[in-house]
């Protein structure tokens, strides 16, 4: 049996799962992109899959930064589509720098993504801090007609990339609403980049629910970073709160908008579930 000679990390950001490696300069995975017959689009799809793969929501490739930055990163959803920003990814990319690639900043790092520069501590007990990028309302209320003829309300964010978020009297409901969250998640109004559509309901002041579909995964996942922090920002706007803790159905995460900052503090987990070799077999 041969393996491609690297190992691939599997994490876990409140539920939210991706594949992580190491793609610096002089690293296994510089060698063998070079003789793969795929592109790292399609390399993702095959990592992420359920059966061929190791089941996970995102590819995180791990680069080499500049002078000011600890690394960059490349991330694809697990259908091979690119995402600027995933808080949850963002958690799991510290702690891999943190502890696999032992960065010289200590327990602060500092890495470049699509949507412009992450700053994230390592806490304590699995815990990862991350400076979120700008989050911002795009339109407090956007009707969009969906094919039965009626009009949803939402309120459109973005919070390292698009959020249509919709408050729910009870979060089980949305179980039942995935049709239309799928039919406005690419509204001909969003074109071209369509929006990711978060839902979420208040248990208790400072408390929320929330559950997002996501594009790329074309379903709901059990955890969402930038749609946790699009909740908390319609939430904390409605409420004139600075803090809100979301629940997910993975884990709970604690955004928090610092008074006078644009960009908002997320505090979750981010936990190493096994490392991975990929049978070249199932490449054939």
């Amino acid at each position: 049996m041969t393996s491609l000679p690297l190992k691939i990390s599997k994490m876990s950001g409140a539920g939210n799962t991706f594949a992580v490696l190491d793609a610096r300069s002089g690293s296994a995975w510089s060698q063998v992109e070079k003789d793969l017959s795929m592109s790292r689009a399609d390399f993702a799809k095959m990592i992420c899959d359920p059966v061929q793969g190791i089941c996970a929501d995102g590819f995180l490739l791990i680069e080499e930064g500049s002078q000011d930055i600890d690394y960059k990163w490349d991330f694809y959803n697990s259908d091979g589509s690119t995402a600027e920003m995933c808080g949850n990814a963002a958690r799991c990319a510290a702690r891999y720098c943190h502890e696999v690639l032992k960065p010289a900043t200590n327990s602060q790092i500092r890495f470049l993504t699509g949507a412009g520069l992450v700053d994230a501590q390592i806490v304590k007990d699995h815990q990862v801090c991350v400076l979120m990028p700008e989050a911002r309302f795009l339109q407090r209320e956007i009707a969009l007609k969906t094919r039965w003829g009626s009009f949803e309300k939402f309120a459109l964010v973005n919070t390292g990339v698009p959020h249509l978020v919709q408050k729910v009297q009870d979060i089980s409901t949305v179980q039942g609403m995935k049709e239309m969250a799928r039919e406005v998640r690419s509204h001909h109004d969003l074109k071209p980049a369509g929006a990711n559509v978060t839902f979420y309901a208040e248990e208790f002041k400072g408390q929320i629910k929330a559950v997002t579909y996501e594009r790329g995964v074309e379903n709901y996942t059990l955890a969402c970073g930038t749609g946790a922090v699009a909740a908390a920002l319609v939430y904390t706007d409605e409420s004139k709160s600075q803090q809100v803790n979301v629940e997910m159905p993975g884990g709970s995460l604690r955004v928090t908008f610092p008074e006078g900052e644009v960009r908002p503090l997320m505090l979750g987990e981010a936990i190493f579930i096994g490392e991975f070799q990929y049978n070249l077999e199932v490449m054939k």
